[in-house]
């Protein structure tokens, strides 16, 4: 994990320092949690995202949410 807090897209602080992800797992967990935001994520701040990474192990993603398109992934735990 980076020791550096990083910016949303309103120029506000996350709370948390982000966990280094490829970016090709990047993409799928920002991908797959666009895609339940409105039924799962919309009004939470902190929220958590069960998926497969690229090895197919089920992992659970911790994740800050300032808004649509708009997270700080801070923790990635296996299940």
């Amino acid at each position: 994990m980076y020791n550096k807090r990083i910016l949303d897209a309103n120029g506000c602080f996350f709370d948390f320092s982000p966990v280094i992800l490829s970016p090709k797992e990047y993409s799928k967990i920002i991908h797959e949690i666009n895609s339940l935001y409105y039924a799962k994520h919309q009004g939470s701040l902190f929220c958590m995202h069960r998926s497969l990474d690229l090895h197919g192990r089920y992992c659970i993603y911790f994740f800050e949410n300032h808004g649509y398109n708009n997270y700080n992934i801070y923790e990635k735990i296996f299940d």
